[in-house]
């Protein structure tokens, strides 16, 4: 990958703006956070998210730590709402690489999934998550 923007760099998430293919990367780092630190982290997704509404992202939660359950309770019924809120049609997920982190992150796919407002699909690879946000890309072009 290519020509990426820093536009933000905190403790759990580093959130980058792909300037030749125009998407977001959600970078999440290897540190456990919970409660208000964690929240903005995801603050900080919510809010470049509205910089520039409709813009696919790719989340690479490969190293993404384990999340506390309360934590995941706001994430599926705050988080995710105001994302789509915000403008986001599509995301392209990178499944955490330890299990019990894996266990988290399906459940909340499932939700969002379960919910049909937000496409989102899920990847092994950063590689294979790009290359769908690409496709994703090139398919809203033709709308």
């Amino acid at each position: 990958m290519s020509k990426l923007t820093l536009i933000h760099r905190g403790d759990a998430v580093h959130i980058s703006w792909h300037e030749q293919h125009g998407y977001f990367l959600s970078d999440w780092q290897h540190v456990f956070k919970k409660g208000d630190d964690l929240r903005r982290a995801y603050q900080a997704c919510l809010d470049a998210a509205l910089t520039r509404r409709g813009a696919p992202w790719l989340a690479d939660a490969s190293h993404f730590a384990v999340i506390d359950p309360s934590d995941l309770e706001w994430i599926e019924s705050w988080f995710w709402p105001e994302f789509v809120r915000a403008g986001v049609r599509y995301e392209a997920a990178v499944l955490p690489q330890r299990e019990v982190s894996k266990m988290s992150a399906n459940r909340s796919v499932e939700k969002v999934l379960a919910a049909g407002t937000l496409e989102l699909t899920v990847h092994s690879t950063r590689e294979s998550a790009e290359a769908a946000v690409l496709a994703w890309l090139e398919k809203s072009a033709k709308r």
